[in-house]
């Protein structure tokens, strides 16, 4: 496939997956396989985590709204930077989810990563996900931001 191509693939799992809440959107451009990687916790694996993961989160922000900002492709790897913005309205167990989490806020929260996937065979196999948690926390409210 060609890097534009790749690129495609990615933005649809933004766009028609997450966006639209289809979950769907999943089986089409995941690969069975797949791999995520998040900082400091351990990877997922398979398309049934993934689908947990982000019914998870789209269940703590069910109004999120993702904007792909800027994408650079080159061979396999696609480097995405988003942004997301919703309110805390069910609750939050965190990215990937943990068995404890916070109850709804009501707050607003905008936040961004630059995320990197591999493509193979028209899918999604490997991420690396940068989502930076302790800024949502902070937004929510959890976690005191540092003084300046």
């Amino acid at each position: 496939m060609s890097t534009e191509e790749n690129k495609a693939v990615v933005r649809r799992a933004y766009e028609e997956g997450m966006n639209g809440k289809d979950m769907g959107i999943i089986d089409e451009v995941f690969a069975p396989e797949y791999v995520a990687h998040f900082p400091g916790v351990p990877s997922i694996r398979g398309r049934d985590a993934i689908k947990e993961l982000i019914g998870s989160f789209l269940a703590a922000f069910p109004d999120i709204v993702f904007t792909v900002e800027d994408q650079i492709a080159e061979g396999d790897k696609v480097a995405t930077r988003w942004t997301a913005r919703g309110t805390h309205q069910g609750e939050f167990r965190g990215f990937p989810p943990k068995t404890h989490g916070i109850p709804p806020t009501g707050k607003q929260v905008l936040f961004s990563a630059t995320d990197i996937y591999r493509i193979a065979g028209g899918k999604i196999i490997e991420e690396w996900n940068t989502l930076e948690q302790l800024d949502v926390m902070q937004q929510l409210g959890v976690v005191s931001a540092p003084a300046e």
